[in-house]
């Protein structure tokens, strides 16, 4: 299942004007009852390394589903303050941070599992930073894709080529990714 939204992208001239705040789907009730309701949220703000993305579509994982049930073993989003889940999305860069040089403002983006890494360890050496214990995991350890706009680090963001829509990159995010 992908949600989409029909915005269109902004051409990479025009700088779009960021809101301060967004909708978001949130969780209430974490566990077996669980509920998502839609909440106003902070737009997040890109540090020097990083994008903000104006998300079109996410996908609806079963391990959302699972996350939210609280059911897999792993620590609760409310555990790191997380209300919106969701690792699998794709919009468009609105806001990069001054060191990027892979995004440009207009530039797709999807958004994946994994938001970041320790990049510093073996098994992120390896090409296995799945396995890296300092990996960030986007709607669980941070805020995922249920929200209009996302901060990401451009290292981790994946370009998403002309010809793809947004609700066809989205759940490619993860099951390709993965």
């Amino acid at each position: 299942m992908v949600a989409t939204n029909v915005t269109k992208p902004s051409p990479s001239h025009t700088i779009p004007v960021i809101p301060t705040h967004c909708k978001a789907g949130v969780v209430v009730n974490e566990g077996p009852n669980f509920e998502v309701r839609v909440a106003t949220v902070p737009v997040p703000t890109p540090g020097p390394d990083e994008i903000l993305v104006r998300l079109n579509a996410t996908g609806l994982c079963s391990s959302d589903l699972h996350l939210m049930a609280a059911d897999l073993g792993t620590p609760p989003m409310s555990a790191f303050g997380v209300r919106s889940p969701g690792h699998e999305g794709a919009g468009i860069v609105v806001q990069v941070g001054a060191n990027v040089k892979t995004f440009q403002v207009g530039d797709r983006a999807g958004i994946k599992p994994i938001l970041d890494t320790c990049n510093n360890c073996d098994l992120c050496w390896d090409d296995k930073e799945t396995y890296c214990s300092g990996a960030v995991l986007t709607g669980l350890a941070v805020a995922g894709t249920y929200q209009q706009f996302i901060v990401s680090p451009a290292r981790y963001a994946s370009p998403i080529p002309d010809g793809i829509p947004d609700e066809v990159a989205a759940p490619i995010m993860c099951s390709a990714s993965t």
